[in-house]
């Protein structure tokens, strides 16, 4: 809560690690001034300091504006800070858009619909058909391979699902293929 001074949290956070009741601390909906500030109080205590960030993320890009309060998208600057800060590694929740991308009855979320995604959607079904993988595990593989790599957290509530999930490790991407869904 931001309304919580950063001391505190991380305090309370450093004496569970400390008692070995958990190993690692991270954050969630965090902007990238904010962990910096947060890592930075962890450093001048000699804490336990932010290992990750959970952040909204998917392959189609949120239009300008778009809100999903509470929850915050990550943005380059969160990106970048993470690439440049290889210690806190990115996972991103909702990477499929809740199924949006391979379900019919599943729309893409009006937060997502813009003149690019069109295109967008265009080139992940034309990379999917390059390498016979599914959407889902393009977009999957794509982030595994991105810069900084993305953890994607998965939530499959099948067993083939699970499957579907686990074969975006089976293949890699090719530099032009991530060249074109990065543009």
């Amino acid at each position: 809560c931001r309304e919580d001074p950063l001391e505190e949290t991380l305090g309370a956070m450093n004496d569970l690690v400390r008692e070995g009741k958990i190993r690692f601390i991270g954050c969630s909906n965090y902007r990238a001034w904010r962990i910096e500030r947060a890592v930075r109080v962890s450093e001048e205590h000699g804490w336990a300091a932010f290992c990750c960030v959970q952040q909204r993320y998917s392959y189609l890009r949120p239009r300008a504006g778009a809100d999903f309060s509470p929850q915050l998208s990550a943005d380059v600057e969160l990106l970048d800070y993470c690439r440049d800060n290889p210690e806190v590694r990115f996972l991103a929740y909702s990477p499929l858009l809740n199924g949006s991308y391979s379900r019919t009855d599943r729309e893409i979320p009006d937060q997502y619909r813009s003149t690019e995604m069109e295109r967008r959607l265009g080139v992940l079904n034309d990379v999917a058909r390059e390498t016979g993988a599914t959407v889902n595990q393009v977009i999957y593989s794509w982030m595994i391979q991105s810069d900084p790599a993305i953890i994607p957290l998965t939530a499959p509530t099948t067993e083939s699902q699970l499957e579907e999930n686990l074969g975006a490790l089976a293949f890699t991407l090719t530099g032009e293929q991530m060249k074109r869904l990065d543009e």
